[in-house]
C-alpha cells in the first residue's frame, strides 16, 4: 500500500487547485528551520500546485502591533504590501489579544476553515492544499473530503500533527532544500521597500478609476481659473463701459487718434462732430483736439431792402401827450 507522504503531490492536470496558507505558522517554522522567511509566494504556490490549474492563493495572518517593538509592524506592513501586489493572492487578517506578555491570535483558524469549506461546497476547486500542520483544522479537512474534494497538507515534519496527517489524502513534507529558488532576491526586496514607501491615496480622494481626486480637482480648478480669467478679460475688452474714456484713466496717444488705457490696451477714439462757430477754452480759433475751428460763412446782405424806421415816442419830446379826455374831444366841448 503506497504511503501518504510525498515530496510532490499527485499530478492531475485537470484538477483545479486552491492554496490556503496559515501565515503565522509558516513564518515561525521558516524562521526556525531556514533562518529566513522572505518567500516569493507566487512561486511557492505554483510549486505546490505542481502543474495543475492554480485558481487562487489565500494567506491568513494577524496585524502585528507591539509597543515594545514598533519596527515589527513596519516590517510586516512591507511584507503585506508585497502580498497585495502578488497576482491571485488574497490576504485575510485576523485580530489579536494581549494576554500578559503573550499575543494570542483570534479568528485566523476560523477564517481559514470557513473559506476552505465554503469554496468546497461552491465547487470552486478539486484539490485544496493547506499549508499548516495544526491539528485544529482536521474537522474542516474531513468536511471537505466528505464533499468529494481532495485534501493535501503541506508542513515541516516537526509541526505536522497526527490528526492532520491521518485526515489528509496527501502530505507534503517540507525541508530546507524545498525552498531553493523561492526566496526573494535583493533587487526584489529593494523594489518591495520602494513600493511600500510610496504615499498612499486615501479612499476619499481615490476615484473608481484609481486616480487621485484631490490632484484632479486641483488641476480642474486651475484650468477653470484660467478659463474664467480669459473670459473676464474678453468681456472687459468687449464691454461698452470699457470704451468710456475718462481723463484720469486714459492717456492721449500720438497723432493717430488712438488712446491707451491703464492696462496698455490701445483703444480707438470715436470721431466727434465738428461744431460750427464753436468756441474753445484753449485758444481762439483752436478746437480741443488741436484742429482749427471752421469759421461760419458770412451772411448775405440785401441791398434793396431798407430797414423801416421805428416810430417811437421820445421821452424828452416837447409835445405833451394828450390825455384820454383830449383824445375823446371832451376838453374842447368844455371850453366852448
Amino acid at each position: 500500500m503506497p504511503s501518504k507522504s510525498s515530496k510532490s503531490s499527485v499530478v492531475r492536470e485537470n484538477d483545479r487547485v486552491m492554496v490556503f496558507i496559515d501565515g503565522s505558522n509558516l513564518y515561525h517554522v521558516l524562521t526556525q528551520s531556514c533562518g529566513r522567511h522572505d518567500l516569493q509566494f507566487d512561486k511557492f504556490a505554483m510549486k505546490l500546485a505542481n502543474g495543475r490549474d492554480l485558481k487562487r492563493t489565500y494567506y491568513y495572518n494577524i496585524r502585528q502591533e507591539s509597543d515594545t517593538n514598533p519596527l515589527a509592524g513596519t516590517e510586516q506592513q512591507k511584507f503585506l504590501d508585497s502580498m497585495y501586489d502578488t497576482p491571485y493572492v488574497e490576504v485575510r487578517l485576523g485580530i489579536w489579544k494581549q494576554r500578559g506578555e503573550i499575543m494570542v491570535e483570534k479568528g485566523v483558524d476560523v477564517m481559514l476553515a470557513t473559506d476552505l469549506i465554503t469554496h468546497a461546497y461552491k465547487n470552486h476547486y478539486d484539490t485544496a492544499v493547506v499549508v499548516s500542520g495544526d491539528a485544529d483544522f482536521y474537522p474542516a479537512l474531513q468536511a471537505v473530503k466528505d464533499v468529494g474534494k481532495h485534501i493535501e497538507v503541506a508542513a515541516f515534519d516537526m509541526n505536522l500533527s497526527a490528526e492532520s496527517g491521518r485526515v489528509a489524502d496527501v502530505t507534503i513534507k517540507f525541508n530546507k532544500t524545498y525552498f531553493t529558488g523561492l526566496w526573494m532576491t535583493r533587487a526584489q526586496a529593494r523594489s518591495r521597500a520602494a513600493a511600500s514607501a510610496k504615499p498612499e491615496v486615501s479612499d476619499e480622494a481615490a476615484s473608481p478609476n484609481g486616480e487621485n481626486k484631490a490632484a484632479t480637482k486641483a488641476k480642474s480648478a486651475r484650468r477653470s481659473g484660467v478659463r474664467k480669467g480669459t473670459t473676464a478679460s474678453a468681456k472687459t475688452r468687449r464691454s461698452p463701459t470699457s470704451r468710456t474714456r475718462k481723463p484720469s484713466t486714459i492717456r492721449s496717444a500720438s497723432s493717430t487718434g488712438n488712446s491707451i488705457d491703464d492696462n496698455g490696451t490701445k483703444m480707438r477714439r470715436t470721431p466727434t462732430r465738428r461744431r460750427v462757430g464753436g468756441t474753445s477754452s484753449q485758444s481762439p480759433g483752436r478746437a480741443a483736439n488741436g484742429r482749427s475751428t471752421p469759421r461760419p460763412p458770412a451772411l448775405r446782405k440785401n441791398v434793396d431792402s431798407k430797414p423801416e424806421p421805428v416810430e417811437s415816442e421820445s421821452v424828452a419830446s416837447s409835445t405833451p401827450r394828450r390825455s384820454w379826455r383830449g383824445r375823446l374831444g371832451l376838453t374842447q366841448n368844455k371850453e366852448k
